[in-house]
């Protein structure tokens, strides 16, 4: 028996790279996705300036948790209701978020980010400028991503932001 040994040729590689671009695609849902986070933080950075808490609740999975420093996490939309009306109530936030990395696997997403901005203390009116690194975990509940899990932390050594 003569056992052949040969290299596949550019055609076929090319075709074997566009059945599992097709495969792969099917699977990933579409290319956007990446994009499609981008967005939600854009929406989230908004509605942090805009004082909404019901934009930045609707922006988060039913069971969606968040998470910062010094305080116990927070889960679920009515808590989180309570957590961002408590926030709104003693600062005011303008964050601008720069966007690391994203990755999708199904229905299930994470993006790092880097944030920075102008913190105002309402009771003092000290306003600061701060810095943040968050991690955002989605899910896609009904053909939509969510936030599933937030969280952040301050990006300078030994400071946070100001309660």
């Amino acid at each position: 028996m003569i056992v052949r040994s040969s290299t596949p040729s550019r055609r076929d590689l090319l075709a074997a790279v566009a059945v599992f671009s097709v495969v792969g695609g099917a699977q990933a849902q579409g290319t956007d996705d990446p994009a499609k986070l981008v967005v939600i933080m854009d929406s989230y950075a908004a509605a942090l300036r805009a004082n909404d808490v019901e934009a930045l609740v609707a922006l988060y999975a039913s069971n969606g948790v968040f998470m910062r420093d010094n305080m116990p996490a927070v889960v679920g939309r009515e808590a989180l209701r309570i957590a961002y009306r408590e926030v709104f109530a003693t600062l005011k936030v303008d964050l601008r978020f720069t966007i690391q990395e994203t990755e999708v696997s199904g229905d299930m997403a994470w993006l790092r980010a880097t944030s920075a901005g102008r913190v105002k203390v309402l009771a003092s009116g000290v306003e600061s400028a701060e810095a943040f690194n968050m991690v955002a975990v989605f899910r896609r509940e009904s053909g939509a991503w969510k936030i599933r899990s937030y969280i952040y932390a301050s990006s300078r050594p030994g400071s946070g932001p100001a309660k």
